[in-house]
């Protein structure tokens, strides 16, 4: 059966609330044959439904579609883009329940639609709902008015001066009578003699931006800005005397005298209305508190502002920490042994809205919690590194696992027994290590897999140890080696050591017992022996009693006659011993290259270990031919790397 995995069911390309949205919606797919194998590069046919309340509902909308999948398979449509079969995308209600989407694909591009796969449409599809039946929400309450922006040129002898322009939020600001002032700033206006410069317009939510802020203010003279909000009819008409340091408001009563001219030079005050329009002045006292350089602020909770944790220097950031020259951002916790286990210093949470599978296990194609990149590959540089001291033991540099520890796998491990690991994977959580299981066990502890070589190990002392209770290893191929072929076998307390039979060819032997009767006898080879005969071998016969002696009458690959010599007719036992070349007695490729000069010493040559710095491995390849060894060519190593423009 021909297969469709959906990656992405329905992505809603929604517009602004006030712009028309896209009729269309974005539907990718995996596509593979019936061989499940992805169908890459190639034209497919596509027939999509659009079915209201249930997976078997009511087509309200059908198209089809030609697409061709990419290089991993995927392929992709617009919905509501394709060509109409029947409905109209653009008046489709997605108000009135559930939606699902129904795909029907053919493979070869045409429309003999033999794959078909329905999913429902989990979200509500916002921009099409909203331009159809949405209603918009009410509107936010209107902000309190900003500050004042820095203050205008003052005009001689009493002319206006010109208005600057207007800021996103300012109030008419009342400048000072003296010699000329600064620029004029963003949002401030001339109000001398009492103009009233206009407001800036209210936010789309009634939120106003922060002013900039003021001017220098020329001489000693003290701003003063008035708001009027929430008096019920307050009056604008406002006059100040600077000579006199007074205020006159008409129609409204001054709280206090309102002495401007003991206020001067003390910073800017606020002229105040009650819910009577009464007016007072109040000081502003301003943002209050203290820090250290290079500290970022944070607020406390009686209003003041004090050191965060987080540091800056503009070249390099630090949080709980001196900041680090070698770390662009370094974080510091010492852990609480209160707190519990399960600390760490920087977590990376993964989530996801819907389950999205990967494309691989690159950068782009894999989906992680943290991710580590380094984007030039220096000699020592890595992506992600992890060290620790290792001062206890059940420890490690890096640790991935499965959340509760099931299975994991550590870099750079010290165990119970203190022994160090460079790899160390355990599965022992889950099914048990030690003795056969009893009940049902999955798991493996490391698993390597490689273009050319799955795994090189090489130890000083010993090479590899292998311990299984089933059996400690399985070779599917040759095994090659230049040492001995030892078993040890138990023999009491001690083992004892024997030997394997060696030969320059690969043979098969088979030995038994046996009973000359009458002077003759046949013996018939088991079947697995000739099963593995490569021609008629070679058997040699011993008497165990007394007799004539014996002579082989006939030999093949099913067995073999003896005879006792000068027509003999006597009853008596035998062994015998049978070799023959095995059914695969040839000289392998593989044995010629392992086999030939110079081969052990290439490999030792390539087993070298990267910590020594006084010296270099040999690089080890295939070139589709034989084994080479030394410098790999350049063209099987270098990297294309993306463009940084």
């Amino acid at each position: 059966m021909k297969k469709l995995y959906f990656l992405v069911g329905a992505l809603l390309l929604a517009g602004a609330t006030f712009a028309q949205a896209p009729q269309k919606m974005t539907y990718q797919a995996v596509v593979r044959n019936s061989s499940n194998n992805l169908v890459v590069s190639s034209p497919i046919g596509m027939r999509v439904s659009i079915l209201q309340g249930s997976a078997t509902g009511t087509s309200v909308y059908v198209e089809t579609h030609t697409a061709t999948t990419n290089s991993n398979g995927l392929a992709t449509v617009k919905i509501g883009g394709g060509t109409v079969v029947s409905g109209t995308f653009s008046t489709i209600d997605w108000s009135t329940g559930t939606y699902f989407v129904k795909t029907e694909t053919d493979i070869t591009g045409g429309t003999n639609y033999t794959i078909a796969g329905t999913s429902e449409l989990l979200s509500v599809p916002y921009a099409l709902y909203a331009e159809n039946a949405g209603v918009a929400g009410p509107q936010g309450p209107i902000g309190a008015t900003g500050p004042q922006g820095p203050a205008g040129n003052d005009g001689l002898d009493g002319a206006t001066g010109p208005m600057g322009p207007q800021g996103p939020a300012g109030v008419d600001g009342l400048d000072g009578a003296t010699g000329p002032m600064g620029p004029q700033g963003p949002a401030g206006v001339d109000g001398l003699d009492g103009a009233t410069g206009p407001m800036g317009p209210q936010g789309p939510t009634g939120l106003t931006g922060p002013a900039g802020p003021a001017g220098p203010v020329a001489g000693a003279d003290t701003q003063i800005i008035f708001n009027n909000a929430g008096a019920a009819g307050a009056s604008a008409n406002l006059t100040w005397n600077d000579a006199t340091s007074t205020l006159n408001v008409t129609g409204k009563t001054v709280t206090n005298n309102l002495n401007l001219a003991s206020a001067a030079g003390s910073g800017t005050r606020y002229l105040t209305t009650d819910n009577n329009g009464d007016i007072s002045a109040v000081a502003f006292p301003g943002i209050t508190g203290s820090g250290n350089n290079n500290y970022h602020t944070k607020w406390t909770a009686s209003g003041t502002l004090v050191n965060s944790m987080i540091q800056d220097n503009g070249t390099s950031a630090s949080l709980n920490y001196p900041i680090q020259a070698n770390s662009q951002f370094f974080v510091y916790r010492q852990q609480v042994t209160a707190t519990g286990d399960g600390q760490s210093t920087i977590y990376g949470y993964r989530d996801r809205n819907s389950q999205n599978v990967g494309a691989s296990y690159g950068q782009n194609g894999s989906n992680t919690g943290v991710t580590g990149m380094s984007f030039w590959g220096d000699d020592y540089s890595f992506g992600v590194g992890g060290w620790n001291y290792n001062d206890f033991s059940r420890t490690g540099g890096v640790v991935g696992g499965e959340i509760y520890g099931n299975y994991w796998g550590s870099l750079g491990y010290k165990a119970a027994s203190t022994v160090t690991y460079g790899v160390y994977g355990s599965n022992a959580m889950g099914s048990g290590t030690g003795y056969l299981p009893s009940t049902e066990a999955i798991g493996i502890g490391g698993g390597f897999f490689g273009s050319m070589i799955g795994t090189i190990s090489k130890g000083e002392i010993a090479g590899q140890l292998n311990s299984g209770e089933l059996f400690a290893s399985y070779n599917s191929g040759n095994t090659y080696t230049t040492g001995k072929n030892i078993e040890l076998v138990k023999t009491g307390e001690a083992s004892t050591p024997v030997y394997a039979v060696t030969s320059v060819d690969a043979k098969i032997y088979n030995n038994g017992t046996a009973e000359l009767v009458n002077g003759e006898a046949y013996i018939a080879f088991d079947e697995n022996y000739k099963a593995l005969l490569g021609d008629k071998p070679v058997v040699t016969v011993t008497p165990n009693g007394d007799c004539n002696g014996v002579y082989i009458a006939s030999v093949d690959k099913n067995g073999f006659r003896i005879k006792e010599m000068n027509n003999g007719n006597s009853t008596v036992n035998i062994s015998w011993i049978s070799v023959g070349n095995r059914i695969d007695n040839r000289m392998e490729e593989a044995t010629r290259i392992v086999s030939a000069s110079g081969f052990d010493r290439s490999i030792q040559q390539v087993l070298v270990s990267d910590s020594n710095l006084e010296t270099t491995s040999d690089g080890i390849w295939w070139d589709g031919q034989t084994i080479r060894f030394g410098k790999i060519p350049a063209h099987l190593t270098t990297t294309k790397r993306p463009s940084t423009k």
